[in-house]
């Protein structure tokens, strides 16, 4: 049950993030983040859906690589994007570029809290030894 709740959470937080990101667009491309690092952390964002939607949900295909499931793997490239666009536009310094570092961090700090609440979730799973996820 916890699971619905924290996908409809991801959901809305993602498309939120990926609508703001896109209306700093023109800061990013000013202070040198190419538009396509831009559009492909708008998209690693709609993939922590794909990932809680995929866990939450009994896909077999998505469960390809079983010691991890597939889902950990879709949240890496946002994660990892993330921190380095924040960081670009943190060294920038100008408000209006910091405020765009903060979408940024918070696309990052989104794909965290999924790989939390994922591995939280499978960790109960094996405590309790039941085949419930979520």
């Amino acid at each position: 049950m916890l699971g619905y709740v924290a996908l409809i959470f991801i959901i809305y937080l993602s498309i939120k993030l990926s609508f703001k990101l896109k209306g700093h667009k023109q800061v990013f491309l000013k202070y040198e983040v190419s538009s396509a690092r831009l559009t492909f952390l708008q998209l690693s964002s709609l993939l922590y859906i794909v990932s809680l939607f995929g866990f939450a949900l009994p896909f077999p295909w998505l469960d390809l690589l079983r010691p991890i499931p597939t889902g950990f793997l879709l949240l890496i490239p946002g994660i990892i994007l993330g921190k380095k666009i924040s960081g670009t536009m943190d060294r920038v310094g100008f408000d209006v570029a910091v405020k765009a570092g903060r979408v940024a961090n918070n696309i990052m700090w989104l794909g965290v809290g999924t790989a939390i609440f994922m591995a939280g979730n499978i960790l109960i799973r094996l405590l309790m030894g039941n085949d419930m996820l979520v």
